[in-house]
């Protein structure tokens, strides 16, 4: 009578705790040091009307100094006559144009939205120019790879090798002339 009484107890121990740590996994925790996304937003939206237009404004910039070097690489393109180059180049400066659209028309909503102290519009305008910012990043590292330029990330990987003193150091792709030729096989009877 005991053992089903101590299983019951196991499995409801055991319950309560994967309930528990399901449950912490999914509580978000404020810890910086990871790069959680909405902690991001949060930092932002803490930013008081004046500070999200001065960022926004710079966002804007940086957008058209990002639209200036994609068209600077489709210029250089075309004295190429690289045609795969300047239809690649000439797509991407395409999405960077309607981005750069985009974004000016959330500053300026972004600037309504303060003007008339509305902060869940305010919020909304300024983390959809952020978005702008990030898909023109995303923009210009594919333009610079439709010149064959690699990505950034990579310049500064280092490979390093390490061979085992364990490895054979005979050469085991080669055979030994001997090993070659064919064995007769033995005779099972004196009359053949």
């Amino acid at each position: 009578m005991q053992w089903p009484v101590q299983r019951s107890v196991i499995g409801l121990v055991m319950a309560v705790g994967l309930s528990m740590g399901v449950a912490g996994a999914q509580t978000p925790q404020n810890n910086p040091s990871q790069g959680n996304a909405e902690i991001g937003n949060r930092q932002t939206a803490n930013l008081s009307g004046a500070d999200q237009l001065r960022e926004s404004t710079t966002v804007v910039e940086t957008i058209g100094a990002t639209r200036r070097r994609v068209s600077d690489m489709l210029d250089r393109a075309r004295q190429e006559r690289d045609i795969i180059k300047v239809n690649c180049l000439n797509d991407k400066l395409t999405q960077v144009d309607v981005t750069l659209r985009s974004a000016r028309d959330h500053q300026e909503l972004l600037q309504t939205a303060v003007s008339i102290a509305n902060d869940g519009a305010r919020n909304h305008e300024f983390t959809l120019i952020n978005i702008y910012r990030s898909r023109v990043e995303s923009l210009e590292g594919e333009a610079r790879q439709c010149i064959g330029e690699e990505a950034t990330a990579f310049d500064r990987t280092v490979v390093s090798l390490q061979v085992s003193r364990e490895i054979a150091t005979t050469d085991t792709t080669t055979l030994p002339v001997d090993s070659l030729a064919p064995e007769r096989p033995l005779v099972t009877s004196p009359a053949l």
